[in-house]
């Protein structure tokens, strides 16, 4: 492993002066005919530790045939609002701490070096320039002749653990784990701007202080290290999955997947990915800053739901339906929140596929009005009506366990009220299933060998398992849904949800703002029903059906497309596919439904 070699800390931040000088450096803008294909890029002028940071700004082409060698910077900003002074072409220059120590640490003594940094290179108060310059990041990162990650400075485990790291090999005691944990816990793996910075570079090295160690050892060691770190570490995102599956994702499958990633700006959560992109799932998002967050996160949906035919984006939905306190349409997901339950309909793809509105969204149609709300207008069936629910809802976790007893108790008493053959029988035979990990529970002591007559409706619910798409025996079907004792795993996706039954005695999960009353839908090109709330304007107008849209849900019985399956003829002629079944479990028609 490469050590960096040099006398003084540039770790010391003291001695170095808040900007308070009054002759700061003036952005000259890029030619109309430069914007979009020239870069800025700072010649770092040689310096001691101790030295004031000096840097020179050239404007060179965006041309792999014509720009020197350089190298681009990967970064936090960080949070602190306290100012840097640094020298440029002879004026002063207000940087961050974060960036300050960088380029400190990536100073030579003797010879002048290349870089890109962004917080440099562009003039991040000019919003078109900064704009058009965020369109190239891929193409500066791509085009580096490597990129030099900046963690940060050194604490008193952090040289140890980059040394764990370079060895890659699994590590039999726990202690130099813990060290690396602590490493990969900095605030630079949790940004989302990393993902494309690291994946289109031709390489990458990780500076630690004075500890330098190439990217590729990072998943290396963590594929070497995950089953002995256990389920409660969760690696960073840029660490879970390869970076040439994630360049074929598509925009939505990547705004899911990095939804716990960090940004300053919320328009970034998106910003950041579009580098990653094909070239055909870019059509329509631009980067704009003048643009407000709802704005940005609006037209992105609309232009996902328009390329893809597809509703899946809206169970992309969350319970916070605020972004910088602008409304969101219901509709709309707000990527920089992260919800609080699994999604059902965006990260089902290691079970039974969920297909409970077919395939495509027909005749959907989305309207952006200069004044009013953009409105979804989707077809679909209003399949029934929310009419008891718990308040209560699991957690993950050891520490819910005694939560999680008193949430099946709840749950429990609510279907042992119901007259509906489907779930009154199931009370038994759940607890049978639960009774080896969740103590407490002594009013229910019955434990069935053999489930008795619709006692999987309970069980395949709280696992939300679809319908199988194999025609199985009475003993195979038994043996899906047993899955043995519960586990996060098979019950990630009734936390954080509620149990209800609906006015027919269908049984569900829904989103933890679901109230009595509540419409249960199934949309066309939606792959799992929603519940939708009409709205009060909607009440003195019954011709138009007009709704919030209140989150995505689990129906048993119904998320392979059965509730469609009445309407196959109209379907069929719409050009609309859906999975045909022997019997209908509804009779409601096609309708319209607009959702704001």
């Amino acid at each position: 492993m490469a050590q960096i070699t040099r006398t003084g800390s540039p770790g010391e931040v003291s001695g170095i002066l808040p900007r308070s000088s009054t002759n700061t450096y003036q952005y000259s803008p890029f030619s109309k005919d430069a914007e979009k294909s020239s870069i800025r890029l700072i010649r770092l002028l040689p310096g001691y530790p101790s030295s004031p940071v000096v840097v020179e700004l050239v404007t060179v082409p965006l041309d792999p045939g014509k720009i020197p060698y350089y190298e681009a910077v990967s970064y936090v900003w960080g949070t602190s609002y306290q100012q840097y002074e640094i020298a440029c072409d002879g004026l002063s220059m207000a940087v961050s701490e974060s960036a300050l120590l960088a380029l400190r640490r990536f100073r030579f003594v003797d010879h002048i070096r290349l870089l890109w940094i962004d917080q440099i290179c562009i003039n991040q108060q000019d919003d078109k320039e900064k704009s058009s310059q965020v369109m190239l990041m891929g193409e500066i990162y791509g085009t580096a002749s490597q990129v030099l990650v900046y963690l940060g400075e050194a604490d008193d485990t952090s040289d140890k653990a980059m040394d764990y790291i370079s060895e890659r090999c699994a590590q039999q005691e726990e202690w130099p784990r813990q060290f690396v944990v602590q490493v990969l816990s900095r605030p630079w793996f949790s940004r989302v701007w990393i993902l494309q910075e690291v994946a289109l570079a031709h390489t990458s090295l990780v500076i630690c202080g004075t500890k330098c160690v190439p990217w590729a050892c990072f998943p290396e060691w963590w594929t070497r290290n995950e089953l002995l770190l256990g389920p409660e570490v969760n690696p960073p995102p840029v660490l879970s999955y390869g970076f040439s599956a994630m360049k074929r994702l598509t925009l939505l499958q990547q705004l899911h997947d990095t939804r716990h990633s960090k940004a300053t700006l919320a328009l970034d959560k998106i910003y950041a990915l579009l580098a990653l992109l094909q070239p055909e799932d870019r059509i329509g998002v631009l980067v704009d800053y003048s643009l407000s967050t709802a704005e940005v996160y609006t037209s992105v949906a609309k232009s996902i739901i328009e390329r893809t035919k597809s509703l899946a984006i809206l169970s992309g939905k969350e319970e916070k339906p605020y972004v910088e306190r602008e409304r969101l349409p219901s509709w709309v997901p707000d990527w920089g929140t992260v919800p609080s339950a699994v999604s059902l309909g965006l990260a089902n793809k290691y079970l039974d596929p969920f297909d409970a509105g077919g395939k495509p969204a027909c005749r959907v149609n989305i309207s952006i009005p200069l004044n009013g709300p953009p409105t979804l207008h989707c077809l679909g069936i209003t399949f029934d009506t929310v009419k008891k629910l718990t308040l209560s809802t699991m957690r993950p976790g050891q520490d819910a366990a005694t939560n999680n007893v008193e949430v099946l108790t709840d749950w429990l008493d609510l279907i042992s009220g119901s007259s509906s053959s489907v779930v009154s029988e199931t009370a038994d035979y759940l607890i049978g299933q639960f009774n080896q990990n969740l103590r407490g529970v002594s009013s229910y002591s019955r434990s069935p060998s053999q489930p008795p007559k619709f006692a999987y409706s309970l069980w395949t619910t709280i696992q939300a398992l679809s319908t199988p798409t194999l025609q199985l025996e009475p003993a195979e079907l038994h043996a899906r849904n047993n899955r043995g004792e519960p586990t996060s795993e098979t019950l990630k996706f009734c936390y954080e949800r509620k149990l209800f039954l609906t006015q027919s005695g269908a049984l569900g999960l829904g989103p933890p703002d679901l109230l009595q009353g509540d419409t249960v839908a199934v949309l066309l090109g939606a792959p799992v029903p929603h519940i939708l709330r009409r709205l009060p304007s909607s009440e003195q107008n019954n011709s138009t059906n007009v709704y919030a849209l209140v989150g995505e849900c689990f129906v048993d019985g119904i998320m392979a497309g059965e509730a469609l399956n009445h309407l196959q003829d109209q379907l069929t002629e719409m050009g609309h596919r859906c999975r045909t079944f022997a019997k209908s479990c509804s009779n409601a028609p096609l309708e319209t439904f607009c959702i704001q």
